[in-house]
C-alpha cells in the first residue's frame, strides 16, 4: 500500500513540476511578443515588413508630405529597406529618432493610386515584447487641381519572413502634439483611412487634425532675408522703433529747413541794406 502510495505521488509531483515548467515557458515566450496596432503579434528578433498602401482617389497625385512614426524601443528600422513604390525621387531624413519625415513632388509625373498599389515600405527588427504603433500623419496630398484629396483609402500589411501577420488593416493616424500644431496642412486624416467623399461611414468619420490652415498664422515679408509672422510681437515690436526713427527724422529736417530758410532771408535783408 505505501509503495503505491508512494508511486502516486511521485507521480503527481512530476505532473506538477511539468505544468510549472510548461507555464514558465509560456510566460517567458509571451515576455517576448510584440502587439503591433493591437492587429499583428511578432516576436523579439523577427524581421518584419511594414507595407503602406493607397487606392481609390479619383485624380493622380503630384504631391505629397507625410510623416511615419515608430518607436525605437521596440523596433529598430532598417534604413536601407525603406522604399517608395511608385515614387523616384522621394526626399526623407532617416536620421530622426522615433519619426520619418518624408515629402515628393513632380508637376510632370502624376501618379495614380485609383487601384490599390504599394504607396511605401519599410522593415524593422523587433527589440522586445510589449505594445507599439507604427503611425502616420499625412501634412499634405495634392492632384493636378492643386486641391487636397477627399477621396482616398488607406491600408497596411505587415510580413514576417514573407508570412502576413496582418493584412488589409487600417493605419493609425499619429497624435503627435509636434505634428499637429506644426505641421497641418490641407490634407484632412480620419481615423478610418478614408476620404470624405468615399467613405460608408458618413455619420462616424473622425478626424485628427491640429491647427487649421485658415487659423494659422499669416506670413509677409518684412526684408528680403527674413520671414517675420504679420501677427507676432517680433513685427509690431520691430516696426515701432524704426517708426520713432522716422518721425524723429521728419521733425530734424524741418527744424533744419527753417533755418536754412531764415539764414537765408537774413543775408539777403543784410544785402539789400
Amino acid at each position: 500500500m505505501k509503495k503505491r502510495l508512494t508511486k502516486f505521488f511521485s507521480v503527481c509531483i512530476a505532473l506538477m513540476l511539468l505544468f510549472t515548467a510548461i507555464s514558465a515557458a509560456q510566460v517567458f515566450a509571451a515576455g517576448d511578443e510584440l502587439i503591433i496596432n493591437s492587429d499583428a503579434t511578432v516576436n523579439k528578433g523577427d524581421k518584419i515588413k511594414y507595407t503602406l498602401y493607397l487606392s481609390d482617389t479619383k485624380e493622380d497625385i503630384i504631391g505629397f508630405e507625410l510623416r511615419m512614426f515608430y518607436d525605437h524601443n521596440y523596433l529598430e528600422l532598417d534604413k536601407d529597406s525603406v522604399s517608395y513604390g511608385k515614387f523616384d525621387g522621394v526626399v526623407h531624413n532617416l536620421n530622426l529618432e522615433d519619426k520619418i519625415p518624408i515629402n515628393w513632388t513632380n508637376i510632370s509625373t502624376p501618379m495614380s493610386f485609383s487601384k490599390k498599389a504599394e504607396f511605401l515600405s519599410m522593415e524593422f527588427t523587433v527589440l522586445k515584447g510589449g505594445n507599439t504603433e507604427i503611425s502616420q500623419f499625412v501634412s499634405e496630398m495634392y492632384g493636378d487641381d492643386m486641391t487636397y484629396l477627399k477621396s482616398y483609402k488607406w491600408t497596411y500589411d505587415i510580413t514576417v519572413n514573407d508570412k502576413v501577420v496582418a493584412e488589409d488593416k487600417t493605419p493609425v493616424i499619429s497624435d503627435d502634439e509636434e505634428t499637429l500644431e506644426k505641421n497641418q496642412g490641407s490634407f484632412i486624416n480620419y481615423i478610418d483611412g478614408m476620404g470624405e467623399e468615399n467613405t460608408p461611414n458618413k455619420d462616424d468619420h473622425k478626424a485628427v487634425i491640429g491647427s487649421m490652415p485658415g487659423t494659422q498664422i499669416v506670413t509677409s515679408y518684412v526684408d528680403v532675408t527674413k520671414y517675420v509672422d504679420a501677427d507676432s510681437d517680433e513685427n509690431s515690436i520691430g516696426l515701432t522703433p524704426v517708426i520713432i526713427v522716422i518721425a524723429v527724422v521728419v521733425v530734424i529736417g524741418a527744424i533744419a529747413a527753417i533755418l536754412i530758410i531764415k539764414k537765408v532771408d537774413e543775408k539777403k535783408q543784410g544785402d539789400n541794406k
